[in-house]
């Protein structure tokens, strides 16, 4: 529905109950004054019906007794005003009523042209009435009594005058008394039953008419009340939309802004002027505000908002903006006409201004996440591939190193077994890489099953120990257990706990200083248990920490010491994967303290 027309309906339903009843009042007024003019009318006409009868019946006496001058008088033109009178009632009670006959009745009467309507309309809409029942009887039976005078004053002209001073017919003078005695009685009934309904209709007409402007005035104080209760509970509404209009717009930094073409003006509000760092006073002039735009966004601003100003397109761009205080944001603005006219008229568009830097910034950054995902399954891909492709060259030369080292049908000689023993040192050594490549393959991609089940640490110790101990030997450490002899169980996958204390027990004895001491430490925190492995090592200082855990990463001063920068990488993994942690304590000089910490079972 248009807005033009939803007005109109507002409009017309608040003031059309108000114009009906104001003219309903209009009308009932106007009724009403005509109504009494009528009755006015009536009022008179029987005034002169009342003077003809009068006057018909002195005549008739004077020529009954004598002393009229003759001939008799002419009856036809002195009851002229009854009887047309009657015509006129006559010609109203047919049907249809001939209302030309009864005004051509109503002149005779002597009535006055401008009072015949609204006698005519008073008698065709009331004379079924209460009211005016009684009137009209007392008409009918006057009508009656002029006819009965008529007959008699026909009579009377047609008998001979008596001779002057002759004793006149006393039956006729008594007749002609009787029937004027009717006559002056039907007037009076008329004349005070037609007064009562006048009186009566007067009431009744004031009482409609003040009941009317009393609904009149209630229902313009209802409709001003309801009015005003509306425009209060708008008013409400717009404030609180206002504010969470405001509290949404605060939050998301957005702002409003008008650009007009004639003249070509352009409004922000506080919200915009911040995101320009504008201040209240800055006058905002367009070129200053196109100028702030970064120059590769601003050609394809300037014709995005042309084209929505031509053809009454939305509007929605982003684009850099170089603000004020020298700093580059990202904002969105979304706008569109206010309203829409010939082409040459002037346009004026609204829309807000959105600062999203943010929000590219987090999609720039999921974009480099994913990228760099993509990389890391890559690159796990590659080497999971790699090392399954090496480890078939390394068995076809650790087996027969092997076989070398044990044949005793043709032993070898103190270089050659020197020789054997540096193929093999180096075999295993690179099958361990390729091994802790792909357990750190498996664990990215999801690949390692791990079964966390009550678990016996010292156990695992026991056996981790066990595959240690040529380490421990080459390297003249001693190990110093401080584990209870029964610590409790812990939840963890058996296989690779005794993988990460391997590797944590292999690098202590390793890194550690010659003759130092392993110390294996023991602790309970709620319910969570503590394992320790403490060398007596070079240390590692804070910065080193940050990439103790990066793959082939290895420390300056551990570089003499044979080792492939990935054991600490698997221990991370396998324990966090058994829902543990890794916790590293160091202080350079005096040795470093791993602990594994795993929930009790």
């Amino acid at each position: 529905m248009r807005p033009e027309r939803s007005d109109r309906i507002i409009y017309l339903r608040v003031l059309g109950p108000l114009l009906l009843a104001a003219g309903t009042l209009v009308i009932m007024s106007a009724g009403g004054f005509q109504a009494m003019s009528a009755a006015r009318a009536f009022v008179g006409g029987e005034s002169l019906w009342s003077k003809a009868r009068s006057l018909t019946v002195a005549q008739l006496r004077l020529h009954a007794t004598g002393a009229g001058q003759p001939p008799c008088p002419p009856l036809a033109e002195m009851l002229a005003v009854p009887l047309g009178d009657r015509e006129a009632r006559l010609a109203l009670e047919r049907s249809p009523p001939d209302r030309a006959a009864a005004r051509e009745g109503f002149l005779r009467g002597g009535n006055l042209p401008d009072d015949i309507d609204s006698m005519v309309s008073l008698y065709l809409h009331f004379a079924d009435t209460a009211l005016m029942r009684e009137p009209i009887a007392a008409w009918r039976e006057g009508d009656a009594l002029i006819e009965r005078l008529r007959a008699l004053g026909e009579r009377i002209c047609r008998t001979p005058r008596p001779a002057a001073g002759a004793v006149p017919d006393v039956l006729t003078m008594r007749e002609l008394d009787r029937l004027d005695a009717d006559l002056i009685a039907a007037e009076m009934r008329f004349s005070l039953s037609l007064g009562r309904a006048s009186r009566a209709a007067a009431k009744l007409l004031t009482g409609a008419i003040v009941l009317v402007a009393l609904l009149l005035l209630a229902g313009s104080a209802w409709y001003v009340m309801r009015s005003l209760r509306a425009q209060l509970a708008d008013r409400r509404a717009l404030a609180e939309a206002n504010t969470r209009w405001d509290l949404a717009a605060e939050a998301a930094g957005i702002g409003l802004f008008m650009l007009s073409t004639a003249p070509v003006r352009v409004a922000l509000d506080a919200r915009g002027r911040r995101l320009y760092v504008f201040d209240a006073d800055t006058e905002l002039r367009r070129p200053d505000l196109r100028a702030l735009m970064h120059p590769d966004d601003r050609p394809g601003i300037q014709r995005l908002q042309q084209s929505a100003l031509d053809t009454g397109a939305a509007l929605q761009a982003r684009f850099r903006l170089l603000r004020a205080d020298g700093s580059l944001r990202n904002i969105e603005v979304v706008g569109m006409l206010r309203e829409s006219g010939p082409a040459d008229a002037p346009r004026q568009m609204l829309g807000v201004l959105r600062d999203v830097t943010d929000e590219v910034a987090a999609v720039r950054l999921q974009t480099e996440r994913d990228a760099a995902e993509r990389s890391a399954r890559a690159r796990s891909e590659f080497l999971s591939r790699l090392s399954h492709e090496l480890r078939t060259p390394l068995n076809g030369v650790l087996g027969p190193a092997q076989l070398l080292e044990i044949d005793t049908a043709q032993p070898l000689t103190g270089a050659q077994r020197d020789r054997v023993r540096q193929i093999l040192d180096s075999g295993w050594h690179l099958l361990h890489l390729v091994d802790d490549v792909l357990d750190i393959t498996r664990i990215d991609s999801g690949q390692v099953a791990i079964r966390p089940e009550a678990t016996d640490v010292r156990a695992v110790l026991r056996a981790s120990l066990g595959l240690v101990e040529p380490e421990r030997e080459r390297f003249a450490v001693r190990v110093d257990d401080r584990w209870p002899a029964a610590p409790p169980q812990v939840l963890a996958d058996p296989h690779r706990l005794q993988q990460v204390f391997v590797n944590l027990l292999s690098n202590a004895c390793k890194y550690n200083r010659p003759g130092g001491v392993v110390t294996l430490g023991f602790a309970e925190v709620a319910d969570e248990v503590r394992l320790s492995f403490a060398d007596e090592g070079a240390g590692i200082d804070a910065e080193q920490l940050a990439e103790l855990f990066q793959p082939f990463r290895r420390l300056p001063q551990t570089a003499q010491v044979p080792g492939t920068g990935l054991g600490l990488v698997v221990v991370k993994l396998l324990t966090e994967q058994m829902g543990g942690r890794v916790e590293i304590e160091s202080v350079p000089g005096a040795g470093s303290r791993f602990s594994v910490c795993l929930r009790r079972a």
